[in-house]
């Protein structure tokens, strides 16, 4: 069995495990692992064998990490501790977020995620500080496009998040490696010459690998232009770094007159320059990838014995899984390898056996290379990104035609110099680093107006299995050899797939999706041409909301730009919160509130009784409160009843028990199919009668995971079960769908955590 195959079945195993739920029983593993050396050892079994090994070593590395996560003994216990300061700080506005490592023997895990809301002064990288924090298992927001914390708190083995809630600097601290040094060194250096700007966190980023200071604004200008890749320390850097390298050692060895080969001895001294820029970047995985190719080319080089470049690409996959399994589940890691194995594929596409020697005329056929380069690998990763990000970098071509070369040839060189020149030579290094950040603020100010171009931002429906297989098919299709049947074609159906529109539910249907807000509530009611969203979930004093993070990548990923109409039960924050980024990022036909949101930008009406409309066969309709009625607290919620038919469902926001005893007197209620449960399950609510009148087949509970004020209350569903209802937690079940229809009344269509389960979920 080749190399190749070998590394694909190897990493098909490594992937197959994030197919399960949850990781199987550690006894199947004095199974597993003898299975799999004895499949490696005999010639007939290997193939199996390189299945095994990828699933086992997964295996092993999840599991390894699961056990490192917090005991549920200790979680919202306050706990004292003297912590390191392992990564950069990030400073989000009121908050730091720290990772730290506890020192001695301690049962806590070993990497914990902190916040520091209104620290006095910020922590520095290798400093210790003893610390009272209050921690929580990992978990995040289960929902079905927005962005996976639990599991990037897992691939990074983070074993639990919390806050600070006071802290000193530690005396005795352990002394901190020589790297970590020198790279706090550089970053305090970068910030003592440059601006504290957008350019300089790109500074940081390209030279010492610290993107603390690159905010989420920034980091979605870079997705939507194609140039995320340039914003840390890549494969494409490293090159760099050793290609200088090499020139430079072969410039002052051919001046020393040396003896022996030049050229290996320039080649070595190139890969070592590489691994010091790797070692400072923190070894990223395309860092590291591009690093450990360089090492193989090296070692083939010194040998005089040729590799084919597609093993050397295998080879250093393996490697790399073995030494750190987890990374494959990053999308850098995909990406990395999967851009790396598209050139090659274009270099074997385009060989030629005439090379000519002449400097103008290879650079002027490299220049003539860069537009079908940039254009194959968006072809070529647009299956991986479109299922990662959700999104097409259309735009990337052309944006990275004019970026890179001033990237390559000033931007790195003039960073990296401006860093090795320290000490007496200081200011020369201070001037050549503004030369970096000059042609980073150019940099910078292209991709600003390229964003502004009218829909730069080509976002596209969340694609399925069968989607994503097709258009994997179709890239495959495209590149077989010249003369195979529908070749030339073959791109289209991969493009239909990517722009296919998410399906809407058909007349005389709804769709309602509770989304996963934690301690919140945010409804979006879909219908076969209409929009509302209910509610936008709470914002956070680190300055983001749900509103960005949950609601938008939702209504992206379902193809919707334009909200008909947004209604927004009360003013509470954990109702309103996501409101202003919703707004700002979405058309909105017309805004419905309880009561006025204060500072907000856009017209408001309060929501009155009697207030309804008609969209596709579905009525909706403002049951509470009345136009007369004073607008205070939660009573003011807009309780709005959604109608297929003789169906039910009913949205209540915060109402409380005097607005559903108006509600029973006024006999506005009906027997519902669906209800939110009002106030997120409190005792002020849902009482006997208003249920009775209701007597649901679903209750819906929004609240977050063990929030501090114990929401559902157990009494509360009890009320509720003992009507023959089933209630369902978004805190356990994730986002919540359901369709009702005229005809057919009330389908399950997903509940987000419990249908889609990982191995890291808790």
């Amino acid at each position: 069995m080749g190399l190749l195959s070998f590394c694909t079945l190897f990493l098909s195993g490594a992937y197959a495990i994030q197919l399960l739920q949850r990781l199987p029983a550690d006894a199947w593993l004095y199974l597993a692992v003898p299975a799999t050396c004895l499949c490696l050892v005999w010639k007939p079994l290997r193939p199996v064998g390189a299945l095994l090994c990828g699933f086992v070593l997964i295996w092993v590395s999840a599991r390894a990490v699961l056990l490192q996560k917090l005991a549920p003994s200790l979680v919202g216990l306050d706990l004292e501790e003297t912590f390191q300061v392992i990564d950069f700080v990030e400073n989000k506005g009121p908050s730091l977020r720290l990772v730290v490592m506890p020192l001695g023997a301690s049962s806590l895990p070993r990497k914990i995620r902190l916040s520091w809301y209104d620290a006095a002064e910020i922590p520095r990288v290798g400093e210790c500080w003893m610390l009272t924090v209050r921690l929580r298992r990992p978990r995040g927001f289960s929902n079905p496009v927005s962005f996976d914390y639990e599991g990037w708190l897992f691939r990074q083995a983070i074993g639990a998040t919390g806050y600070v809630r006071e802290g000193v600097r530690a005396e005795n601290c352990r002394p901190v490696s020589a790297l970590t040094r020198v790279r706090r060194h550089f970053v305090e250096r970068i910030s003592a010459a440059l601006p504290d700007d957008e350019a300089t966190a790109v500074v940081m980023a390209v030279t010492v690998g610290a993107r603390h200071k690159i905010g989420s604004e920034q980091w979605r200008r870079y997705a939507i232009t194609g140039t995320s890749h340039l914003m840390a320390i890549s494969g494409l850097h490293i090159g760099l770094a050793a290609g200088g390298g090499f020139f430079l050692s072969w410039c002052l060895l051919a001046l020393g007159n040396r003896s022996g080969n030049l050229h290996d001895q320039a080649a070595v001294a190139g890969l070592l320059v590489a691994a010091l820029y790797a070692a400072v970047s923190g070894f990223a995985v395309p860092a590291l990838r591009a690093l450990m190719m360089l090492s193989l080319v090296l070692v083939i080089t010194l040998r005089r014995r040729p590799l084919a470049p597609t093993r050397i690409l295998a080879l250093t996959c393996i490697v790399m899984t073995m030494a750190d399994p987890l990374s494959i589940l990053t999308p850098g890691f995909q990406l990395s390898f999967a851009a790396v194995a598209i050139l090659l594929w274009l270099a074997r596409l385009h060989r030629t056996t005439h090379i000519d020697r002449r400097l103008r005329h290879r650079l002027q056929r490299a220049a003539g290379e860069l537009v079908p380069l940039q254009i194959a690998l968006l072809l070529g990763l647009l299956p991986l990104t479109a299922a990662l990000f959700g999104r097409v970098s259309w735009l990337s071509p052309l944006v990275n035609l004019i970026v890179l070369p001033v990237f390559n040839l000033v931007t790195v060189p003039a960073s990296l110099l401006g860093l090795l020149l320290d000490g007496p030579f200081e200011v020369v290094g201070d001037a050549l680093l503004k030369m970096a950040w000059y042609s980073v603020s150019f940099l910078l100010r292209l991709v600003e107006l390229a964003v502004q171009i009218p829909h730069a931002e080509l976002r596209i429906a969340s694609l399925d299995k069968i989607a994503l297989a097709s258009v994997g098919i179709s890239i495959v299709w495209v590149i077989l050899p010249a003369g195979w049947p529908g070749r030339k074609l073959a791109w289209l159906a991969g493009l239909a797939a990517v722009l296919q529109v998410a399906p809407r539910p058909p007349a005389d249907c709804v769709d309602i999706h509770a989304l996963d807000v934690g301690q919140g509530l945010a409804t979006v009611v879909i219908t076969e041409s209409h929009t509302l969203v209910y509610d936008t979930g709470p914002s956070f004093r680190s300055g983001s909301d749900t509103g960005a993070l949950v609601v938008l990548p939702f209504l992206h990923a379902q193809g919707i730009d334009d909200i008909d109409v947004v209604i927004v039960s009360h003013g509470d924050n954990d109702h309103a919160g996501g409101m202003r980024s919703l707004i700002a990022a979405s058309k909105v036909g017309a805004v419905l509130v309880g009561e006025h949101l204060a500072e907000l930008p856009v017209l408001q009406n309060l929501c009155a009784a009697g207030q309804s409309w008609q969209w596709d066969g579905i009525r909706i309709a403002v049951l509470h409160p009345r136009a007369d009625q004073v607008r205070a607290g939660n009573d003011a919620s807009c309780v709005v009843e959604i109608r297929a038919g003789r169906h039910v469902a009913l949205l209540t926001g915060d109402i409380e028990r005097s607005a559903e005893q108006q509600l029973v007197r006024r006999q506005r209620l009906s027997v519902a199919e669906l209800v939110m449960v009002p106030h997120h399950g409190s005792r002020t609510s849902s009482h006997a009668a208003f249920i009775a009148e209701l007597r649901p087949r679903i209750a819906i509970v929004s609240a977050g995971f063990e929030n501090r004020w114990g929401f559902p209350k157990s009494d509360v569903v009890e009320r509720w079960e003992a009507v023959g209802t089933d209630v369902i937690n978004t805190a356990y079940a994730g986002a919540v769908a359901y369709r009702m229809c005229a005809d057919s009344g009330l389908r399950l269509l997903t509940r987000q955590r419990l249908d889609n389960r990982h191995i890291w979920n808790d």
